[in-house]
């Protein structure tokens, strides 16, 4: 920026309104003060070194500046790179009065790099801004003296002992206490809802202006932030700064929450004695749901709300955000690269771990923060405007800060590449690129169940009851043995009513057969004879029906523990089930995205989730075309505890939640199975990439959400 052996130019001198002030000391004891620019309001932190070279500093060339700081200053070790970066420093904070001589139009410079483009612009500004509202100096001069009393030990005991004897007059009424919170779901609710909230966020932020003001700083501005349109009151306590007591700051960090702490505990003692309405529901939301998310929120330290300031003055970080991010870079570039360098400052290890988990878990934070903005923005606004702010924020929230990385590491050069731990960095990193690359990925798996092939479920033919089961759970049946011997009552009953009438048809025919008069009868009483013949056959062949024969060769399976010899069933009651052993099928349901990888004849692998069972392979018998709209294998749906989440409609049948899949196929090598299993199955499929199934999907979703 200048030439420290040439003549000229001169420095320029320093703002006159600018102040030195004392600043808490570093993290390695040494002494710092605070430049304090009333302009922007902003402090910047100097070492004595630096505060000493500006303490002289004059309108002079750099030469003679040099040879004079030097005199004046023997014990320091200032050379032309210390007086060149503080001259820097000034230029680039406007802290002088004119720029670099001759670069007059610098200021120009600094001032159009620091404007982001017009779209950024307009797009930071729907996502974030403020609109200062009034300067609450005069308002807090004024109204100290009536909230002085807050900051004496005696009034928060008062308060502590409020909140403990609402929380006692409570519990005595915990089931009542918790029905106001439906008082909500009514518009009135709502309305005393928001007014509450407004209520209660005001007195948060004077909850910061007044501890501010009582310590000693200025509050400039009080004023309402716009965070995605949603308004948030703010008050700036910057001034904070110039308090050299950690508690002190620490305080004015949770004022905000210290004062929606008094609230609640006045908010829960009056809930106790009001009556209901509105009132009492908004202590109750006061006393509760108010405070617990303003803790939620305001205590988080990745955003930089209260939790962020309360932490930074708790252990004594100097803009923490900054610093963690500055070490968990070099951390980063270190394990990476192993280069070497120096950590950007020194700290103890205790702190150089928290700000190193400060800056990784915020990192974190935001990647997933600025995801759900993304979406969230995409979904309620029109598609158009919705995709534009998905894209602009992945792109400059999630992306650029990844994009200015790279480009540092590619600054580096050919340097770190003397470095051992650079070329394991890469090697590792080629497998990676390779392994997202490269058609790898040969298999697909699957939900899947394994029955036998043939079974059948045995039921009764009408209600009955149970004369005596000949066979138990897992004895092997062969076709025409007898399962279980049922009797019935009521067909007993019209059997017997119904040969009582055919023989009395049979004898009123015989008897007036001889009758001339009556012949005229004889045709209609053996029409019936028929009809009451036919009826009898159907009953005695629906009680030998009542004995129950295998229909196949099987094992039998699933005979309930409560059936019972002498037990009354219904026709709707399943007896037992019997199962071929001879034969397998396999039922799986694939995702949609590798249906196109499969082909009939596909061999697989099925793995029970019965550890002990035995793996059986196959091959594929039968692929979808189509996705199933109802699922009949109860056992792998959500209801049975299995994978395929389904919901149940009005008509009791299972609709998966996402479309799947079934396909079939046929046992090869395996087992024998008694009863269905449940597990996966491994197919054998084409082969693809990670890359291309990111692809595809990527595609998927532009394609479907670009139809306007």
């Amino acid at each position: 920026m200048f030439d420290v052996n040439s003549p000229s130019p001169l420095l320029p001198a320093l703002r006159t309104e600018l102040s030195l002030l004392p600043a808490p000391k570093g993290d390695d004891g040494t002494p710092r003060w605070f430049l304090f620019d009333p302009v922007k309001n902003a402090f910047h932190v100097l070492t004595r070194q630096a505060v000493n070279i500006l303490k002289d500093w004059r309108e002079e060339t750099p030469q003679a500046a040099l040879t004079r700081l030097k005199k004046s200053n023997p014990d320091s070790a200032i050379n032309e790179d210390t007086l060149k970066d503080i001259a820097q420093f000034l230029y680039q904070h406007n802290l002088t009065q004119a720029p670099p001589a001759g670069q007059a139009d610098i200021f120009a410079r600094q001032e159009a790099k620091s404007k982001k483009p017009f779209h950024e612009r307009i797009m930071h500004s729907s996502l974030f801004f403020r609109i200062p509202l009034f300067d609450p100096h005069r308002f807090l001069t004024a109204a100290a003296p009536f909230v002085r009393f807050l900051f004496t030990p005696q009034s928060w005991i008062c308060i502590a002992l409020i909140g403990l004897i609402g929380l006692i007059f409570t519990a005595r009424q915990w089931d009542q206490f918790l029905a106001t919170f439906i008082y909500f779901f009514t518009p009135q609710g709502f309305l005393f809802y928001a007014l509450t909230l407004t209520g209660v966020k005001i007195l948060h932020e004077l909850g910061h202006a007044f501890t501010a003001h009582h310590f000693g700083a200025r509050v400039p501005i009080m004023g309402v932030a716009f965070l995605l349109m949603f308004p948030v009151l703010y008050t700036d306590t910057t001034d904070a700064w110039r308090l050299t007591s950690r508690r002190k700051r620490a305080l004015i960090d949770a004022g905000g929450m210290i004062a929606e702490f008094a609230i609640a505990c006045a908010a829960i003692f009056l809930w106790s004695f009001l009556p209901d309405g509105p009132a009492r529901s908004a202590a109750f939301f006061t006393a509760t749901t108010s405070f617990g998310l303003s803790l939620l929120v305001n205590l988080n330290p990745c955003m930089r709300f209260d939790g962020y300031y309360l932490l930074a003055d708790i252990f004594g970080f100097q803009n923490m955000q900054a610093s963690g991010f500055n070490l968990g870079r070099w951390k980063l570039r270190e394990t990476l690269w192993g280069l070497g360098r120096p950590k950007p400052f020194t700290i103890p290890r205790h702190k150089e771990r928290i700000l190193l988990v400060y800056a990784y878990v915020t990192w974190t934070y935001r990647l997933f923060l600025f995801t759900a903005i993304g979406l969230f923005l995409y979904h309620i606004l029109p598609k158009p405007f919705g995709s534009l702010f998905f894209i602009f924020i992945v792109l400059s929230f999630i992306a650029a800060p990844l994009w200015r990385e790279v480009k540092h590491w590619r600054s580096l050069g050919i340097a770190f590449l003397s470095k051992r731990r650079a070329w394991l960095t890469l090697l590792l990193g080629c497998a990676a690129l390779c392994a997202f690359f490269l058609p790898w990925q040969t298999h697909v798996t699957a939900p899947a169940l394994m029955r036998p092939a043939l079974q059948t479920d045995i039921f009764p033919i009408t209600a009955a009851r149970i004369d005596h089961i000949h066979v138990q759970n897992g004895d092997a049946a062969l076709k025409g043995d007898i399962l279980v011997t049922l009797s019935s009552e009521e067909l007993i009953f019209r059997q017997t009513q119904s040969r009582y009438r055919a023989n009395q048809l049979k004898a009123q025919i015989n008897q007036q057969a001889t009758h001339l008069n009556d012949r005229q009868w004889i045709s209609i009483w053996q029409e019936e004879l028929a009809k009451e013949t036919a009826q009898l056959r159907a009953l005695d062949e629906d009680i030998s029906k009542l004995t129950l024969y295998a229909p196949h060769d099987g094992i039998i399976t699933a005979l309930p523990a409560q059936l019972h010899d002498g037990r009354y069933i219904r026709k709707t009651d399943r007896l037992m089930r019997v199962s071929s052993a001879l034969a397998q099928e396999l039922v799986a349901f694939p995702k949609e995205k590798d249906i196109h990888r499969l082909n009939e004849s596909t061999a697989f692998v099925f793995i029970s989730d019965d550890a002990l069972a035995p793996k059986i392979t196959g091959h594929v018998t039968a692929l979808p075309h189509t996705s199933e709209a109802v699922i009949s294998d109860r056992l792998l749906t959500s209801l049975a505890g299995g994978p395929l989440a389904v919901n149940v409609n009005d008509k009791d049948q299972l609709i998966a939640q996402t479309p799947v899949f079934k396909l079939r196929g046929t046992v090869t090598d395996g087992g024998s199975l008694t009863r269905a299993q449940r597990g996966v199955v491994t197919l054998k499929a084409s082969p693809q990439s990670p890359a291309s199934v990111l692809w595809r999907s990527v595609m998927r979703v532009l394609i479907r959400e670009t139809d306007f």
